[in-house]
């Protein structure tokens, strides 16, 4: 038995950006999709995350792309409510959103504080907002403690 057999997940930051590599939210969501889970691959870039749905589906699984922001919080509530609409089911959220806006060890000193309240707005904030839908979803079906 596959360990997310029967189960439901979303993704936030299932694209990835251009590379010869795959990302840590595609590779998320093909991991889960390969364990058997259905999949809604959110991510603001609707190509990207069209194209692990194609990855999915190449491989025999379930997966449907969703056009979500995590700095916008109604369309994280349409990617909860398009998921709930699909399966009636919720089990797994995976955030997986995050950006660097003057690249990994930047000093304070060089960080523009417009660069500052995005990074803040997409790391900490779009984490917040995304658990904000799921996890009334998640609590009611059990699927995760009060």
């Amino acid at each position: 038995m596959m360990r997310l057999e029967n189960k439901v997940a979303i993704v936030a930051g299932a694209s990835q950006t251009p590379g010869s590599t795959m990302g840590n939210g595609r590779a998320a969501a093909v991991l889960f999709a390969r364990e058997s889970a259905k999949m809604l691959a959110v991510d603001r870039d609707l190509d990207s995350a069209n194209q692990t749905v194609e990855i999915i589906g190449n491989e025999g699984g379930c997966a449907y792309a969703f056009k979500a922001d995590v700095t916008n919080e109604v369309t994280l509530k349409r990617a909860v409510a398009d998921c709930m609409t699909r399966w009636n089911r919720l089990e797994v959220l995976h955030n997986n959103v995050g950006i660097s806006v003057t690249g990994p060890g930047a000093p304070v000193t060089e960080i523009a504080v417009e660069a500052f309240d995005l990074i803040m707005a997409v790391n900490l904030r779009g984490v917040a907002m995304t658990c904000r839908h799921p996890l009334p979803v998640m609590r009611t079906q059990e699927s995760i403690e009060n």
